[in-house]
């Protein structure tokens, strides 16, 4: 599942938590632009800072990794790693347009068939040219059910991937899907070489650290400790041109007051995803940059298992929650309280400001009252209240700090919140496993489209997968979430969207509680350019500059 994502923050993670620049191209009407020419498309010079080499740089993680794979972990950490090493056919730009990558070109020859026209003079970090045949390989190893691919939910419509040219690749859906568009980007596809992924198909070893990743990006992974940090080195054959940064050590420092105080000492040069509150204390030692990232955190109830099955239960929670004081005095205003999954800011290329604030409107509320809270589990099949328990990530103390005020409140109306942190790692593999049917959703998109919140979290179809950790199913908003999927008109499309989250607002199988804000920090003698709510998802290290 995508970027589910807690590293925080897919798939995912994942994934990478989100005001920004708006959207300004549709996601259907971009991949039916005409060819493109690559020579316009290659990364541009990055405006602030100096082309002074960088040596090496150390940044700080705020959790480890267990793998390197985002098939495997989907974390938003995951991400920010493979993403240096590994490009998909499509890129995502830092505001979040859809944009060349490997593919220096793409079209639609009809609504269910996509063809992209493959970059000229690409290697692999071993040397080996890119080829059609590689990227047919690395989205089939994803395709193939063997593999145990978290991503394969998203090319569950295609009906075939072809290599259709010396430098073209061809994808043929089973039906037609807008969204689609956005599948060939860094969220649902990291390219590898063909020869590489023979060579590891049966070892499932592929993303630890005697396999490492391969990839045609700005770097090669070069070393991997799980609990310890990560590698690499400038592969200056990139197309793209060379990094400034020749060595990149990529450290996972778990404890918010180790960071600080290797900052402090010289030890890192920056810090990445930092919660709202830690990265006040950095502002008088680094430069501390907040970016709205469009992310989500949001309480999963699963609707299949009392009690959470009982919407009384689910409404009575939602009351609750004191949201608002959430953002204020956890995220220390670095955020908004949120009504529904995708961020308003997800809308700018199918609906007009006015529609999505509209839109919004429409969906149901849930103030912060306590009586309004009690009269609702009064109402339920546990009148008495009832024990539950609610897991959060050892990266997110943001999230275990919401459960601990959410406990508080909750106690006041007889229902016992045992709140418990876990290793990143555990938190993600017990995300959709039917473990604990309370958990937290912390998602970090990594598209432009508001489809990729409401399909695989909404939609009835999703709960096979595993990705509908909810396990929601309403009939109304699988009908309109069919409708936006065979929708070739933006407006239509973005319509039929709203509405699948104005129905599912009513029946509460997610309550979202906060769209944040990512922090990063870097000593004072760098610069990191381009930023924006896509920022990470990208190769981003190329994007750091020492300070002019």
């Amino acid at each position: 599942m995508s970027r589910d994502s807690g590293n925080g923050p897919s798939r995912r993670t994942l994934l990478g938590a989100l005001g920004l620049s708006a959207l300004v191209a549709p996601s259907l009407l971009t991949a039916c632009a005409p060819q493109r020419d690559s020579s316009d498309d290659s990364p541009s010079p990055a405006a602030g800072g100096s082309d002074a080499e960088i040596a090496s740089l150390n940044i700080a993680l705020p959790s480890s990794i267990s793998s390197l794979d985002v098939g495997r972990e989907a974390g938003i950490l995951n991400y920010m790693v493979a993403v240096l090493a590994q490009e998909s056919l499509l890129s995502v730009s830092p505001s979040g347009e859809l944009k060349p990558g490997l593919a220096a070109s793409w079209h639609q020859s009809d609504a269910r068939t996509y063809v992209y026209r493959l970059r000229q003079g690409v290697t692999f970090t071993d040397g080996t040219p890119l080829t059609p045949a590689d990227v047919v390989a690395s989205i089939e190893w994803i395709m193939d059910a063997s593999h145990g691919s978290q991503l394969a939910y998203a090319y569950a419509g295609v009906e075939s991937v072809k290599a259709t040219g010396e430098a073209e690749v061809t994808v043929r859906l089973k039906t037609a899907d807008a969204a689609f568009a956005w599948t060939p980007t860094p969220g649902t596809l990291l390219i590898s070489s063909q020869a590489f992924l023979a060579k590891h198909s049966k070892k499932g070893d592929l993303g630890t650290a005697q396999t490492l990743l391969m990839g045609t990006g700005p770097y090669k992974i070069t070393e991997f400790a799980a609990d310890d940090h990560v590698t690499l080195e400038r592969n200056d054959a990139w197309w793209g041109g060379k990094a400034r940064v020749k060595r990149l050590k990529l450290s996972f420092v778990p404890d918010s007051g180790t960071r600080l105080v290797a900052m402090k000492s010289g030890d890192i040069d920056g810090a990445l995803n930092l919660a709202s509150d830690e990265a006040r204390s950095w502002e008088s030692t680094a430069n501390v940059t907040y970016t709205s990232d469009r992310s989500v955190v949001s309480l999963a109830f699963d609707t299949s298992r009392a009690p959470w099955s009982d919407p009384h239960v689910r409404k009575a929670v939602a009351h609750a929650a004191d949201r608002a004081g959430m953002v204020s005095g956890i995220l220390r205003g670095k955020g908004e309280a949120a009504t529904a999954l995708p961020s308003p800011d997800m809308w700018a290329n199918l609906l007009t400001d006015h529609q999505v604030s509209a839109g919004y409107k429409a969906i149901p509320g849930y103030d912060y009252d306590l009586d309004a809270a009690a009269a609702e589990l009064a109402k339920s099949s546990t009148p008495k209240g009832f024990t539950a328990e609610l897991h959060y990530p050892s990266s997110g103390p943001q999230l275990g700090k919401a459960a601990l005020a959410l406990a508080a409140s909750l106690k006041k109306i007889g229902i016992t919140l045992n709140v418990k942190e876990v290793t990143l790692e555990a938190w993600i593999s017990e995300l959709g496993s039917g473990k604990h049917p309370l958990q937290f959703l912390w998602y970090y998109p990594t598209t432009g489209d508001p489809s990729e919140l409401t399909g695989p979290y909404l939609d009835g179809a999703s709960i096979k997968s595993g990705t509908n950790v909810a396990h929601y199913d309403n009939d109304a908003v699988n009908r309109k979430l069919a409708a936006a999927k065979s929708s070739t008109e933006a407006a239509t499309r973005g319509r039929d969207l709203m509405s699948a989250l104005q129905t599912s607002g009513a029946d509460l199988p997610y309550l979202p509680l906060w769209w944040a804000q990512t922090a990063s920090a870097f000593s004072r003698k760098l610069v990191l350019t381009e930023t924006g709510p896509y920022a990470f998802i990208g190769p981003w290290a190329t994007r750091i500059r020492s300070a002019a």
